[in-house]
């Protein structure tokens, strides 16, 4: 198998180039938020779809299995969502964050999406509370194993961020999926359940109405507010939204506290830590 690897620069996801099909499964991927990084992603994937992989510019590189025991777990993973035929590759750019993940294609069209790393009973339990969603899609569970998870995929074209969100909603009906989210011991009482990385990237457009909510390893107990807060920083950071006092000044403490021992994507996250100091203020009357 060869591969092309995107986006330039980073080159975290492994493009397929055997046919048209996989290799515009496999740009799907990408998680441009950006309106000309996503036009021309978009445009890439239709050119792609219509005359073929050899239009993806970039070297070819030969496979390379993202982890050791890549056959054994492939087989593995094949008993719970069958035949796999190929993959596109998406490795983690934070190098704080190990792991990989593959969108598993049959004949080109997704069959599952894969994550690889230790800990991942945690999220597979949170996505069985979510039952895929309410007023959003969450993946469902299709099987899990000893470090490999397998979900339902996204559909395989290029996903925007969702704008104009009514985000007090969208957390209410959150908390109330993951009311039964087990409460570490010490936990303050007042403290409701959260996505844990709730922002425009992780809420996704692709066909249809209702967005995608995505990546739910995070989803933990935090102050009230935790995560419209951080969604609201995240839009201010990306989108240039001016951001409005929340109020929210221990969600604010918390993600500050969070935030600051991060050392990658430093302009995001000192654009988010700017932006925090505005949303714990109290609303003006």
């Amino acid at each position: 198998m060869s591969f092309v690897r995107y986006p330039p620069g980073r080159a975290n996801v492994w493009i397929p180039v055997g046919d048209a099909r996989s290799a515009a499964a496999g740009l799907s991927l990408l998680t441009f938020s950006k309106p000309l990084p996503l036009l021309a992603q978009r445009t890439l994937h239709r050119a792609v779809r219509i005359a073929g992989p050899w239009l993806l510019p970039g070297r070819r590189e030969k496979w390379e299995p993202p982890v050791d025991g890549w056959d054994a777990l492939l087989a593995e993973v094949a008993e719970a969502v069958g035949r796999v035929d190929g993959v596109a590759l998406y490795l983690r750019p934070q190098s704080t964050r190990p792991g990989a993940a593959a969108l598993l294609l049959r004949d080109g069209r997704p069959v599952g999406f894969l994550k690889v790393r230790e800990g991942l009973e945690r999220e597979a339990g949170v996505l069985r509370l979510l039952d895929g969603g309410d007023g959003f899609r969450a993946p469902v569970v299709l099987g899990e194993g000893h470090s490999w998870l397998v979900m339902s995929a996204m559909e395989p074209v290029p996903a925007r961020p969702a704008r104009k969100v009514d985000v007090v909603d969208l957390t209410a009906r959150i908390q109330r999926l993951l009311a039964d989210l087990p409460k570490p011991p010490g936990t303050p009482g007042h403290w409701l359940p959260m996505h844990g990385d709730l922002t425009p990237w992780n809420l996704r457009r692709t066909r249809g109405r209702v967005p995608w909510l995505i990546d739910w390893e995070d989803a933990a107990w935090a102050p009230p507010g935790a995560d419209e807060v951080y969604f609201r920083a995240a839009e201010t950071t990306l989108f240039g939204v001016d951001p409005v006092p929340t109020g929210y000044a221990e969600a604010a403490a918390h993600w500050e506290a969070v935030i600051s021992k991060r050392h990658d994507d430093l302009p995001l996250n000192g654009g988010m830590l700017a932006a925090l100091e505005v949303l714990s203020r109290p609303p003006s009357r």
